[in-house]
């Protein structure tokens, strides 16, 4: 890290109990306690949680912590970073506002209002032949965020389920599997699952990520028709049609998508 670098922020769990400093560094984390017969960590975009024991005592605990202080520090920045990356890239529901479909920029353009020449009538993208694109809404360019979200939204979800079905429609056949339903999720922490009934669902924000990135998806979710499980028989599947698989998935691990809010 260069000097003039800024340093990432380590999150501090929300609902932090103790703090520990590791590697120099303070660590405020969550600890529960459970009948697990071993001390257990786990990092996430909230920060450390701890579970130990009932019937460890705290200098145990610690003493662990600092066993594991690398894993657990460099873990906690990689989500400090990842949430960074988040908060930079928030979108700004209004006239000229951006935000990534299909994996490239989007300009959102508010041009219902009545003072425009040609007013725009119905919600619809354009796209110009060096590659951007504007997402043109029949709103007001004063138009409350809360509107424009809702209108972008309402598009998305349409877009989402054309997109994804033309992509199932494209993999099934090939990969010898038959869905039944596809359903659109709103999940804050999963992109697809599958039932063993052929029900796939699938995220509706997928359309932020690049078209490489859904097809990941994708074919993840159809290979469970085969296996539910992710077994290396399922991973074989996947990769008979996705040889990248492996950085598909870490693409998608990587680039976190700014809240929708």
């Amino acid at each position: 890290m260069e000097e003039d670098d800024e340093p990432v922020v380590l999150p501090a769990h929300p609902l932090a109990s103790h703090a520990v400093h590791l590697q120099g560094l303070p660590i405020a984390y969550l600890l529960r306690r459970s009948a697990r017969r071993s001390i257990g960590f786990s990092v996430s975009a909230q920060g450390l949680d701890v579970t130990a024991p009932r019937w460890v005592g705290m200098a145990e605990i610690e003493a662990a912590l600092q066993t594991k202080a690398g894993w657990i520090v460099r873990k906690l920045q990689e989500a400090g970073q990842r949430q960074q990356l988040k908060n930079e890239a928030r979108i700004h529901w209004q006239e000229g506002g951006l935000l990534d479909y299909l994996g490239v920029p989007m300009r959102l353009c508010l041009t219902g209002g009545s003072s425009n020449p040609v007013r725009t009538r119905q919600t619809y993208r354009e796209q110009h032949a060096d590659g951007a694109q504007c997402l043109h809404l029949p709103l007001a360019p004063d138009a409350p965020p809360v509107q424009v979200r809702a209108a972008v939204q309402a598009w998305i979800l349409r877009e989402a389920r054309t997109h994804f079905t033309a992509r199932m429609l494209h993999y099934a056949p090939r990969m010898g599997v038959r869905w039944n339903a596809l359903r659109l999720s709103s999940a804050n922490t999963r992109w697809g699952s599958a039932t063993s009934a052929g029900v796939i669902r699938l995220n509706w924000r997928l359309m932020q990520h690049a078209p490489q990135i859904i097809d990941y998806v994708v074919v993840h979710e159809l290979a469970h028709l085969h296996h539910m499980d992710h077994s290396p028989q399922f991973w074989a599947v996947v990769e008979q049609m996705l040889p990248d698989w492996k950085q598909l998935r870490r693409t998608l691990r990587d680039r976190p998508l700014p809240g929708w809010d």
